[in-house]
């Protein structure tokens, strides 16, 4: 109800899919440290477009007529909000106290998996910018 959004006929677009997906297989089957590195773009990246959210929307209030949707203003409070920083800084610790403790192979691992998910997290927002949907093969 916060949001006010209806997700019940939601679908998940290809890179949504593609990126969950990746994730979750980390997740299930790679060891702790992997699994802890996978996630962590996804609230590195939040946190840093609700940032840049913010400062936009503070520069631009006043300068336009514009009405904007109220889930818009609560994204980016949430997202660009202390609490929210807070947690992925603390992410972050956990992220770097698993690393510490990581083989060779489990930090290069680690690694993989974080650029592969910048990658994903980058593709999950060109998707919405750019409008992708699925192929309609039911013609």
């Amino acid at each position: 109800a916060h949001w006010d959004i209806d997700a019940s006929n939601a679908i998940s677009m290809p890179n949504t899919l593609l990126y969950t997906s990746y994730m979750m297989r980390v997740v299930s089957t790679r060891p702790y440290a992997e699994g802890l590195a996978v996630l962590l773009p996804c609230f590195w990246v939040y946190m840093h477009i609700g940032n840049c959210s913010l400062k936009l929307r503070e520069e631009l209030d006043g300068k336009s007529t514009e009405r904007r949707p109220g889930q818009f203003d609560a994204w980016i409070d949430m997202y660009s909000g202390e609490e929210f920083e807070t947690e992925v800084k603390d992410y972050i610790a956990i992220v770097d106290k698993a690393a510490e403790g990581a083989g060779e192979e489990t930090l290069s691992k680690m690694k993989e998996h974080f650029i592969m998910c910048c990658k994903l997290e980058y593709m999950f927002w060109t998707q919405a910018q750019t409008l992708m949907y699925w192929p309609d093969f039911q013609g």
